[in-house]
């Protein structure tokens, strides 16, 4: 990421969150980075049992809520593991937080295996809705 927006940063007045991941992943040397690198295959690779077993792994998508205004996305520290690995993996605001905020949840699919992934999401966003309309809290407040 340093080497990638080395570039970019240099157009422009970068967040202080931005500037300091970036200065990270500079102080990472280029052997420890391809050492990552070379394990990530062999990670994607463990994880082929659970997704012959269920269409997704659920996992939290950020350590609180989404900051509010446009000055970030919020911190990547859950997003990383499957970009390293190239898993595919999207955020979808299940929970309100704090001041009524999204707080997201993240589905992981197996590789190479997107379109799976986004249908997965589609039938639990369906379910979720599902279950809200049956609620006996939600038909209570009628």
């Amino acid at each position: 990421m340093a080497h990638n927006l080395a570039p970019y940063l240099a157009l422009g007045e970068p967040s202080e969150a931005l500037r300091k991941l970036v200065a990270h992943g500079r102080g990472v040397s280029a052997v420890d980075y391809l050492a990552a690198l070379a394990k990530a295959p062999r990670y994607a690779a463990s994880l082929a049992e659970i997704f012959d077993a269920y269409d997704a792994i659920l996992t939290p998508a950020t350590s609180g809520v989404a900051p509010k205004g446009l000055g970030s996305t919020g911190d990547p520290v859950f997003c990383t593991l499957w970009t390293l690995t190239g898993l595919p993996a999207l955020s979808l605001p299940l929970f309100a937080g704090e001041g009524g905020l999204p707080l997201g949840a993240q589905l992981v699919g197996p590789a190479g295996r997107d379109g799976r992934l986004m249908r997965t999401a589609t039938a639990l966003l369906a379910t979720l809705a599902e279950t809200q309309r049956h609620s006996p809290r939600k038909r209570g407040r009628r």
